[in-house]
């Protein structure tokens, strides 16, 4: 199976998601969903993936914690395949270029979550 050559490179556990998102360039706005988050991204599941080194911001608030993320991103991939299917999803891979502090803190604690979630458990 063929995969996108930054998949080499890719140092961050990603996981499955589904998060609204707003992203905007300064041409278009647009609301999609994140359908997979790292440390280091996200893909954004589009039927019209912008061009590769687009320059984004996005806004998305990350469920259970109730937080909105707000980041500055590039395109750096347009595709993705399913996880366990070989199918081919139409997005686009997001390399977070800006982002604070507070925020990355709050993403890594979600992922933990998703990465153990029988220790989020009361």
């Amino acid at each position: 199976m063929t995969q996108p050559s930054g998949r080499d490179r890719r140092k961050d556990a990603r996981f499955d998601v589904k998060i609204k998102v707003d992203y905007s360039t300064k041409d278009i706005f647009v609301s999609n969903y994140v359908t997979n988050l790292s440390k280091g991204g996200v893909f954004i599941e589009t039927e019209t993936p912008l061009p590769l080194q687009s320059q984004i911001r996005f806004t998305f608030i990350l469920p259970d914690f109730n937080v909105k993320i707000e980041a500055r991103g590039k395109v750096v991939w347009t595709y993705d395949v399913k996880k366990g299917t070989g199918r081919v999803v139409s997005g686009m891979g997001i390399k977070f270029t800006e982002l604070s502090l507070q925020h990355k803190a709050q993403i890594e604690e979600y992922l933990m979550k998703l990465s153990h979630p029988s220790a989020a458990a009361h």
